[in-house]
């Protein structure tokens, strides 16, 4: 069990999260766009994603283990590979990301939700080393 509580999001906050993100899109699949049950599929696969890696980033900050540590920053890789689904960021968008995780408190919340206070701390912390270290 998790130090810091709750395990992760529900069903309907993965949704939820899941939307947020990919917005008024409308996704298209190899045949066009894709049926209101494909994208909830989608929008739950995605906001299952973030939680995945969201969790495992509380985890590793909740266990004390450094922002440049190895495993911290093979997570974070994952985040970048997911952000890829929506957008590849360069270093400088990368680490713009970053900073508006800490300063943007519709952010800020939704990365704290159920998370560790101060973890978009460590995770801007974490992404800027991951940005230096492995983009251009």
């Amino acid at each position: 069990m998790q130090p810091f509580g709750s395990p992760g999001l529900d069903q309907a906050e993965a949704v939820e999260d899941g939307t947020a993100l990919i917005g008024n899109l409308t996704p298209t699949g190899a045949n066009g766009p894709i049926a209101p049950e494909q994208r909830k599929a989608l929008a739950q696969r995605i906001g299952a994603d973030w939680n995945r890696i969201s969790s495992a980033v509380a985890e590793l900050f909740a266990t004390g283990v450094p922002q440049n540590d190895s495993r911290t920053q093979q997570v974070i890789h994952e985040h970048y590979r997911w952000l890829c689904h929506f957008w590849t960021p360069d270093r400088a968008s990368y680490l713009r990301l970053a900073e508006m995780y800490v300063n943007q408190p519709k952010f800020r919340r939704r990365i704290e939700r159920r998370k560790p206070k101060g973890m978009a701390d460590y995770m801007r912390d974490a992404m800027i080393t991951y940005a230096w270290a492995k983009l251009r």
